[in-house]
């Protein structure tokens, strides 16, 4: 697949870092603005335009009768939200010369509300707009704020253009992962690997819907998992249900009058009941041990 977007993106980004180093990013410059920085929003925005529709066609939009009657916000975008949730995910300013204190500054959602029309649109298009119809009226809204907001978007969706996979091997804390993604200005949120629940759904943190990529097992470790796991449990029956004193009990009693909330624990007491447990669960833990991870985007599928 040729990719045409990510060296745009980069020179961009190469020009917003030169701009920084004669104005002093931070909080009370975020108003600034110029007909530099208008010139790169209305670059970014157009980037954002054409990328968007390719990613549309990928994930098989339905064509319009009229190519100019697709709209890159209102079709475009609205299909990239509803699959991938792209306005809740967030971004860093991390350049080492911006100097934003402010979280809200700092952390940054450049694609919440980008996908509506007008004044309930995201800033920054509105912006690209209002400068793009009339300059010379609206030229203080081509602002720092406003550009650095339409380049995270375009950073954002390069991103899922991108699509790329990386091989953490038996790494599930993800220690060399690229959290920076290319980018000398922003980073992503990475969602941590936390647990897979018994029913082998993945673990999600409260920050999920935030993060743009997450850590899980590979699918071939999940395939192996799983079985380990029905096959311990299979064990872990077969040593209960055989163990002299469950069938002592069973001489007696009848399973179905049993009340308490775990039969095995209660019959065996706590030092058996553990040590069918370790038994039974010896190979699972080896398989399970040799787990492999992998960072994939989060699509908002898992």
């Amino acid at each position: 697949m040729i990719n045409l977007y990510w060296a745009v993106y980069k020179n961009l980004e190469r020009e917003t870092l030169e701009l920084s180093n004669q104005i002093h990013f931070d909080d009370a410059q975020l108003n600034i603005y110029s007909i530099k920085i208008a010139d790169l929003l209305i670059r970014c925005s157009v980037e954002i335009e054409a990328i968007s529709k390719d990613l549309y066609d990928r994930l098989g939009g339905p064509p319009a009768a009229n190519e100019t009657d697709l709209y890159f916000d209102t079709d475009c975008l609205q299909l990239l939200e509803n699959k991938w949730l792209l306005s809740k995910k967030r971004l860093i300013l991390s350049a080492a010369n911006f100097y934003f204190e402010s979280e809200n500054n700092r952390i940054i959602s450049p694609l919440a509300k980008a996908y509506r029309r007008g004044t309930s649109g995201s800033k920054w298009k509105q912006a690209y707009q209002a400068v793009k119809h009339n300059r010379v009226k609206n030229l203080k809204y081509g602002n720092i704020k406003n550009l650095l907001h339409a380049l995270g978007a375009l950073f954002m969706l390069n991103i899922y253009y991108k699509d790329e996979v990386f091989s953490l091997e038996q790494d599930s804390k993800a220690t060399s992962f690229p959290v920076n993604m290319g980018s000398e200005i922003f980073a992503i949120k990475l969602h941590s690997f936390k647990h897979y629940g018994g029913d082998h759904n993945y673990g999600k943190g409260d920050d999920f819907d935030e993060c743009i990529y997450l850590i899980k097992y590979t699918d071939n470790t999940l395939e192996n998992n799983k079985k380990a796991i029905e096959e311990m449990q299979e064990k872990q029956y077969q040593l209960f249900i055989k163990h002299p004193k469950v069938l002592e009990y069973l001489d007696t009693n009848r399973i179905q009058d049993y009340t308490g909330s775990n039969f095995w624990f209660d019959v065996l007491g706590k030092d058996e009941y553990i040590k069918v447990i370790q038994k039974a669960g010896v190979e699972s833990l080896e398989v399970l041990y040799k787990s492999e991870f992998e960072a994939v985007l989060n699509k908002n599928t898992i």
